[in-house]
């Protein structure tokens, strides 16, 4: 399976990454990608940017090397009613939104309750993606969230950082998957890359995908055109 896009990065803005924007842009494209996602964390992690940093995403070219850049954001879920860090009108701004737990800011639950919190984001209507919805920290019911995902035409994220970042969280990713192919649901795939040089770096999840023998069409970032269609239906400016 190809992978054309990158959907998932962070830069040194975040604090706890390494590489400027222009290098991430620059890296993707000598790794043979045709896009990448700028997906800075949102003001609700602890040293993140404020809401200037994305509102000014207005100086980026949307190409640049090569490939096309979406600039948007990985939004962190503040408390178990599924609220994220950005207004609706913040994120009707951006040309990508992943939604994700992060201990550092997200609330901590039961499986219902972390279920019910993540079914909650992907009602809203600018939520593209539920970034790595394998950490055992956040229980799930894979069927669950599967099921919603593909009723609202939201992705599950196959994160490939997550075995590193969230130990314990492969088999959980697999539950994810094997859900997916039951309800029909959308994943997409992304490095989550701290470090320019792990833009493009998707071993772990293409791995998991051949094993399960998940289907390329239902992974949004494996074309272009099949992810700016994707893109289109939460975003109209794309």
């Amino acid at each position: 399976m190809k992978i054309a896009a990158d959907l998932h990065t962070h830069t040194l803005l975040c604090r706890h990454a390494y590489s400027t924007v222009t290098e991430v842009i620059k890296a993707a494209s000598e790794k043979g990608l045709e896009g990448v996602g700028l997906t800075e964390h949102g003001p609700g992690y602890p040293g993140s940017v404020g809401w200037a940093y994305f509102n000014t995403y207005r100086d980026i070219p949307r190409e640049m090397f090569g490939i096309k850049v979406f600039c948007g954001a990985e939004a962190n879920f503040m408390d178990l009613a599924g609220n994220l860090d950005f207004t609706a009108e913040q994120l009707s701004k951006l040309d990508i939104v992943i939604a994700s737990c992060h201990k550092e800011c997200s609330p901590i639950g039961s499986r219902e309750e972390i279920t019910a919190m993540l079914i909650a984001a992907m009602q809203n209507p600018y939520v593209d993606i539920i970034g790595h919805p394998d950490n055992p920290i956040y229980p799930v019911d894979a069927d669950a969230i599967a099921e919603e995902a593909a009723r609202c035409n939201k992705a599950l994220e196959i994160n490939n950082s997550s075995p590193a970042a969230r130990p314990g969280s492969e088999e959980i990713c697999r539950d994810i998957i094997r859900a997916a192919k039951r309800h029909g649901t959308l994943l997409s795939v992304g490095s989550d890359a701290h470090y320019h040089l792990v833009v493009g770096k998707f071993d772990y999840s293409l791995g998991l995908l051949e094993e399960l023998g998940f289907p390329a069409e239902r992974v949004v970032n494996s074309s272009m055109e099949r992810l700016q269609g994707f893109l289109a239906a939460h975003h109209t400016k794309q």
